[in-house]
């Protein structure tokens, strides 16, 4: 992992010039964490991963980002390493030789919150769908399947064995999550999608813009329903908020249609994919302060799941 002591071995990888000197981690997702960077040439992001990803599969997000950005897209430009690559190994003999590393230009951001200026949130995501080329690659089954009844019953059961204190919560939500499936179809048309647009990858920033952050992971999704996960986040079960974002998208160009149950495939899938992962890393992990982590991860699943009624109250108010 990163300690300050390495600003100096980042500012040289990427060129970014002396006075180097590096501070936080400044935030955290659950993949990686972020740093801040001060040079003589300015401040930067500096992004590190918890676990080294595929190098090679880091850099497939540039060509998409360049492609927002001309768009109108705010988000943070990428820096490149030395040798060009948009990733950079520490080298050998700085304090923590061996980090996988990327920066980014700086954006001063606010804390995440899901009500952002929802004509800002509409044309943006219009912004990214217009930006994002059709492609013929198959949706991952994050984006595209649940896990059914099954599997949510088994996983209840195994929590609870285990004593999660979260299980009377899933066993009451049981239910919701097995019938909200019901929703799943394939996905129409695809077009490279951010498919991340979580409320911590949409920020505001320090002055009044909305930011997209975090592209890495990017690929084949139906933008309509990429648009309806967005109605879902950042709508907040306020009609009045779903309708202004909804209109925003399609006054400015976005290609997406919420129009039945299905377009919350995207949205379903990735509910179920996090409940499990959350569900099944809490049993196998042998610490308190990282069990008390995945609770909460999971928790945000009760705090607003996604249900059949929420479906049909967003679909009534973009109709």
């Amino acid at each position: 992992m990163l300690s300050a002591a390495d600003a100096d071995a980042v500012a040289v990888a990427f060129a970014l010039g002396h006075d180097a000197r590096l501070e936080g981690p400044v935030a955290r997702g659950q993949l990686g964490q972020v740093w801040r960077l001060d040079t003589s040439t300015g401040p930067y992001a500096v992004k590190e991963w918890f676990a080294e990803p595929d190098l090679s599969e880091v850099a497939r997000d540039a060509d998409f980002v360049a492609a927002a950005r001309s768009e109108g897209v705010v988000t943070p430009a990428i820096v490149r390493a030395t040798d060009g690559a948009v990733s950079a190994v520490i080298p050998d003999g700085s304090a923590r030789a061996g980090t996988a590393i990327r920066v980014f230009e700086w954006v001063d951001l606010l804390p995440r919150t899901r009500l952002l200026d929802p004509s800002a949130v509409g044309s943006t995501l219009a912004a990214l769908h217009r930006a994002g080329a059709p492609t013929r690659e198959s949706v991952d089954n994050w984006f595209a399947t649940g896990v059914g009844e099954s599997s949510w019953v088994s996983l209840q059961q195994r929590v609870a064995r285990e004593g999660a204190p979260f299980a009377p919560v899933l066993g009451a939500l049981l239910g919701d999550l097995i019938a909200v499936e019901s929703v799943i179809e394939p996905h129409e048309a695809p077009i490279v999608c951010h498919r991340d647009l979580w409320a911590d990858n949409v920020l505001p920033t320090a002055d009044g813009r909305v930011c997209v952050i975090d592209f890495e992971n990017l690929g084949p999704a139906d933008p309509s329903q990429e648009l309806a996960m967005v109605l879902f986040e950042f709508g907040a079960d306020d009609p009045a908020r779903s309708r202004s974002i909804h209109t925003a998208y399609l006054d400015a160009g976005g290609p997406g249609r919420v129009t039945r149950r299905g377009h919350f495939t995207m949205l379903v899938a990735e509910q179920a994919h996090i409940g499990q992962l959350a569900c099944s890393r809490w049993v196998g992990a042998s610490h308190a302060t990282e069990r008390e982590r995945l609770a909460a991860w999971f928790l945000e699943i009760p705090d607003d799941p996604v249900t059949l009624a929420r479906i049909d109250r967003i679909l009534a108010a973009v109709s």
